[in-house]
């Protein structure tokens, strides 16, 4: 049928799009004689600044920051050090108690490994530790630290001192080295660690090594979170930033990212550097250096500490706005309820549409550079408010009484130039998972993904409304290809990357697309679309699973897991992840409302306002957009590690414009109601 064949042909195209990526080249360093990486848990920007020895280092470096989130809540130094062990992030410390001193070396074995080996499994990090010292390949190690890294999968650790020295480095003995130059002491003889900082990189330098300055972990388990340190010396090509393929940002780079660059330029032949079938893959990728030269370090420190603002400034202003602006609804709805006056329904809608403009506000303040202004939180705070009431007055200008449909087109166009650009506005925004949490590096987010398919959705809706009486055909098609672009830009590898998007918003446009053309579904067609979207999401991720290992996004990462059969720690940690929302009265109150906001796009007749019932029926259209939202949203819950919050960020988008454009339509008896929008446009 005409239908089918579409279909066909939209979901070929999005694999296209997926599959033709890669992300920006950059020359992957040419090392030396030896690789030296010098781990300083708590070394902050702020310790270079105030060290005139690291700050003279800065135009000698490549430099960047290092995220270090490991698998635990904390990422105390001995997470670090296991981390750098594993290849991928591990877990330590125990929850909610202070980070302990390292275990020690005795008769040439870590103590208490088994403790660690034990602690893998028992929350499933799947983390190899001893990953690294089973390479075979000599790499000396100094510390206490270093041991941890180095410990083969039984603890054993072999080639290996408690205090750094120098002529061992030096000698053939060493191929690379591992040293711990110990965690920065939060206060007093913090000045001197750092010299010694700096003194172990001269001497590093000295043997002709290739050093790789990071921190490590904190110092201490409830310390400032915020990226640490990460200088690369000598520079190739002049001093540039840092960054990696696990991060594919300029000047950020990832603890497991040091474990695959030894393992890329160090391991024997025989060894997989994509990681062994026992061991499984990497999560981190080779540092490399990227973009302009630099040739200030006052400048450079500047920018990284502004850089820190911008991705630790987000998360709490996210609930200060939020804030902010549901507590001016809740006493605008009250004025209305109570007075029911034309003013009173004016500030009732204005102030829900300045909740979906916040959906708008929360990526454009990006262009803005907040983290540059003065007092950088407040001024987060000032600008996302500020750019959602500017949306809110914009839309109701442009769009009058349908000014939801200008929001949900703003955020549709915007995500998807912002996908298309390598997602810049995301960066540093309140939606985005950061360095800090450890989060996503690159690609939407949960909280991006479920305003990009409000966004898609209710925009497809309203184009296929435009054609629905003239042919059913164009309308489906519409659906198809508006839907369809919001699937490829958010799936396609380099651009959203969001496995799990796709395979909510695939379902969801599809039904939507049937609905548009039948109006009607069969169970054997709805089983048919489910079929068709599981095959279409499992060809692009096989597809990019094909790629060279470097090269791939988390579709392909997770079919080599799958592969290996390495996925059931994968799977429980997002149940964990999903269910921890239900550990308060919050994601129980989260899902009531999801729950009872589906139900009313699937059984309208009981939803107890006639507003809404009458609004229901009154186009072709909205019984499909908002069935496709619920579809959206109940798909994303199963199956996304956000759970339930996925939908509780949709119906944060949608329900707040709906309410308003139902607010602002509903008339009295006596006042002539205006012409519709099929007739106004």
């Amino acid at each position: 049928m005409r239908f089918t064949g579409l279909v066909r042909a939209v979901l070929l195209t999005a694999a296209v799009l997926l599959l033709t990526t890669g992300t920006a080249s950059a020359q992957p360093s040419s090392l030396l004689a030896k690789v030296v990486v010098i781990g300083v848990p708590g070394l902050t920007w702020n310790d270079v600044k105030a060290s005139p020895e690291l700050t003279a280092l800065v135009n000698e470096s490549h430099v960047g920051s290092i995220s270090v989130k490991t698998a635990g809540p904390h990422t105390c130094p001995v997470d670090g050090w296991l981390t750098i062990s594993a290849g991928t992030r591990a877990w330590g410390s125990v929850p909610d108690q202070p980070c302990g001193d390292l275990p020690a070396v005795t008769n040439g074995k870590v103590a208490d490994w088994q403790t660690y080996v034990d602690r893998q499994a028992e929350h499933h990090t799947s983390a190899p530790i001893g990953r690294l010292g089973q390479t075979g390949y000599p790499i000396c190690g100094f510390g206490p630290g270093a041991a941890i890294a180095l410990a083969k999968a039984d603890g054993s650790v072999s080639n290996w001192q408690p205090e750094f020295d120098r002529a061992r480095l030096a000698s053939n003995d060493c191929g690379d080295a591992i040293i711990d130059a110990g965690a920065l002491p939060p206060r007093e003889g913090r000045a001197e660690a750092r010299q010694n900082v700096a003194r172990l990189v001269a001497e590093a330098r000295a043997a002709d090594g290739w050093v790789l300055l990071v921190g490590i972990g904190r110092e201490l388990a409830n310390a400032h979170q915020e990226p640490l340190v990460a200088m690369q010396l000598p520079p190739d090509d002049g001093p540039r930033w840092l960054t990696s393929d696990s991060t594919r940002r300029p000047g950020l780079i990832q603890l497991t990212d040091v474990t695959a660059t030894i393992l890329k330029e160090r391991t024997p032949a025989a060894v997989d550097p994509a990681g062994s079938a026992t061991a499984g893959p990497l999560d981190g990728n080779e540092i490399h250096f990227t973009g302009d030269r630099h040739t200030d370090a006052a400048a450079v420190i500047e920018d990284r500490l502004d850089t820190n603002q911008r991705f630790e400034q987000p998360r709490p202003m996210l609930f200060a706005v939020a804030l902010t602006i549901v507590a001016a609804e809740v006493l605008a709805l009250l004025w209305f309820i109570l007075r029911r006056s034309p003013a009173s329904r004016r500030t009732a809608v204005f102030t829900l549409l300045v909740q979906g403009g916040f959906f708008v506000g929360v990526f454009l303040s990006t262009v803005t550079v907040w983290w540059r202004w003065p007092s950088p939180g407040f001024s987060l705070y000032c600008v996302v408010l500020g750019i959602s009431v500017l949306a809110a007055a914009v839309a109701q200008a442009l769009f009058k009484r349908y000014a939801f449909l200008g929001l949900a087109l703003a955020a549709y166009l915007i995500l998807l130039v912002d996908g298309v650009l390598g997602t810049p506005l995301q960066v540093g925004s309140m939606f985005a998972d950061g360095p800090v949490i450890g989060g996503r590096f690159y690609g939407f987010g949960n909280s991006t993904f479920a305003t990009l398919a409000v966004g898609a959705l209710v925009t497809a809706g309203w184009a296929a409304q435009k054609l629905v009486d003239k042919s059913r055909v164009q309308a489906a098609v519409a659906v198809l290809v508006i839907g369809g672009a919001a699937i490829g830009v958010d799936g396609r590898p380099g651009w959203g990357t969001d496995f799990g998007g796709i395979i909510a918003l695939t379902p969801a446009v599809l039904l939507m697309a049937w609905l548009t053309w039948r109006g009607s579904i069969s169970l054997r067609a709805l089983l048919g679309i489910g079929v068709a979207g599981v095959l279409a999401v499992s060809a692009v991720a096989f597809l990019d699973y094909l790629r060279p290992p470097e090269q791939r996004s988390h579709f392909g990462t997770f079919v080599a897991r799958l592969l290996d059969g390495d996925v059931t720690d994968v799977f429980i940690r997002k149940l964990q992840m999903a269910v921890q929302f239900f550990a308060g009265p919050s994601g129980w109150a989260m899902l009531v409302a999801v729950v009872l906001c589906m139900l009313a796009t699937v059984l309208p007749q009981r939803v107890p306002s006639e507003t809404y019932r009458t609004f229901y029926d009154s186009l072709p259209m909205i019984r499909p957009t908002l069935i496709a939202l619920s579809t959206c949203g109940l798909v994303g819950m199963l199956l996304n590690d956000a759970g339930v919050a996925l939908p509780a960020i949709m119906v944060g988008f949608a329900l707040p414009i709906l309410v308003a454009h139902l607010i602002a339509a509903h008339r009295p008896a006596t006042v002539s109601p205006e012409p519709h929008l099929v007739q106004e446009s």
